[in-house]
């Protein structure tokens, strides 16, 4: 019998209803039966555009973590190109919906931190959805990797790069790395993102995680609330901002 691995969203919610079962937590909200198919939809779509970048364990899952060296060596950067694929299967399935058309410009408000690019622009027809942006990095030489900037809003904000590194010692595998890119393209789609660019920092809310930090390349400020692109939708919630202590 093949062993078939479980989907990150399978997973995902498989883990809140063991820790709700515990009574350890589990407060987070389960993913819904449209997020799930959505998700099983860009799967769908990814088996034929990933058929020519086979994903990869983690190399350090069940022996020892990487040395020194492995920081300062990438030894398969075209392996990345996997993440290249992802994102032709999420705009094949989201522009198949009916849920957003491809546009032709994007101005940026926290550019990528990579210049150059090709960008697909997919401009969402609901009411108070924002675009989503990804921006392909083609690699400048051989030691350098495919990577996809994630970006959403109009002008755009940069949410993150995948995969933000691609040495040898910060691998744990393409599986984490797709998850992460479905998570934030997810996130605009469903409309549970909150955007605050402002004149020393930004912060990037979803319903999986905060990211913040000083900002590099602003060049207007932007704030914006995400509403979901379907219709008859219900968006998960955020996550609140961390607390400050002075």
């Amino acid at each position: 019998m093949t062993h078939v691995e479980k989907s990150w969203w399978e997973s995902f919610n498989e883990n809140i209803l063991r820790s709700r079962e515990s009574g350890w937590g589990g407060e987070a909200p389960l993913l819904s039966r449209q997020m799930r198919e959505l998700l099983d939809d860009v799967d769908a779509a990814f088996s034929v555009t990933g058929a020519n970048t086979p994903g990869w364990p983690n190399p350090y899952k069940d022996g020892p973590g990487p040395d020194e060296a492995a920081y300062e060596r990438s030894s398969n950067p075209d392996k990345f190109r996997i993440v290249v694929a992802r994102a032709q299967a999420w705009t094949q399935v989201l522009l198949d919906r009916g849920w957003a058309r491809e546009a032709s410009h994007v101005d940026w408000a926290l550019p990528p931190m990579e210049l150059g690019g090709a960008d697909t622009v997919l401009q969402p027809a609901a009411d108070g959805a924002v675009p989503l942006v990804l921006t392909t990095h083609t690699p400048m030489d051989s030691d350098h990797p495919f990577n996809i900037t994630i970006a959403a809003g109009d002008p755009a904000v940069r949410l993150d790069t995948v995969p933000d590194c691609a040495c040898d010692g910060c691998d744990s595998g393409s599986a984490g790395l797709l998850k992460y890119m479905d998570m934030l393209v997810l996130s605009v789609v469903d409309g549970s993102l909150d955007v605050d660019v402002g004149d020393d920092r930004y912060w990037v809310r979803t319903s999986f995680n905060v990211k913040g930090g000083g900002i590099q390349g602003r060049r207007v400020p932007s704030a914006f609330t995400a509403a979901p692109w379907p219709p008859n939708w219900t968006a998960r919630p955020v996550a609140p901002l961390p607390s400050l202590r002075g």
